[in-house]
């Protein structure tokens, strides 16, 4: 599987604010936006996969 990379500006502050929460969750910041995610989104995973033709 091909990886991407996922880019989008934030302000210092911000990043700190992220960078915070991630570590009091005890998660990288890819864990925590998968995570986001995964809360928002039940099945964002699967719905991808549906239309790609892939279980």
């Amino acid at each position: 599987m091909e990886r991407k990379q996922i880019n989008f500006p934030v302000t210092e502050k911000e990043h700190e604010a992220i960078k915070n929460i991630a570590t009091k969750e005890r998660k990288t910041i890819k864990q925590l936006f998968l995570s986001m995610l995964d809360k928002l989104y039940p099945d964002w995973e699967q719905e991808n996969n549906k239309k790609n033709g892939s279980n």
